[in-house]
């Protein structure tokens, strides 16, 4: 399970900031952001209100635990193996159009 020190530089780094550009978002100093990803400080409640709110999720999704990440995981694996399934159906059904379509040209071709 992921520390809530680790969570926050995740995120930093998904959102492609440094340090110092999260720190000047949180204002507060930049050693200050360091003590909280590398766990040295306990970020209080607002503070974990405010990092959420930089980065647009749900305090919950912040602090929730590595089962919820893993369930949430899994529905989306589940969700893109549904839609790679509707996608291979239609690439068939586009193979099979594809080649009637040679087939009809093929026989107007000899039939002239």
């Amino acid at each position: 399970m992921k520390t809530l020190g680790q969570k926050f530089k995740i995120l930093r780094q998904k959102k492609g900031l440094n340090q110092m550009a999260m720190a000047e978002l949180l204002d507060i100093s930049i050693p200050a952001y360091s003590k909280l990803e590398t766990g040295i400080t306990d970020p209080n409640f607002s503070r974990i209100h405010q990092i959420a709110s930089v980065h647009q999720i749900d305090i919950r999704q912040l602090l929730s635990t590595g089962e919820d990440e893993k369930s949430e995981q899994e529905g989306e694996i589940e969700r893109l193996r549904l839609r790679v399934l509707e996608l291979e159906s239609s690439v068939i059904r586009l193979q099979g159009k594809l080649i009637d379509l040679y087939d009809k040209e093929d026989r107007r071709n000899k039939a002239d």
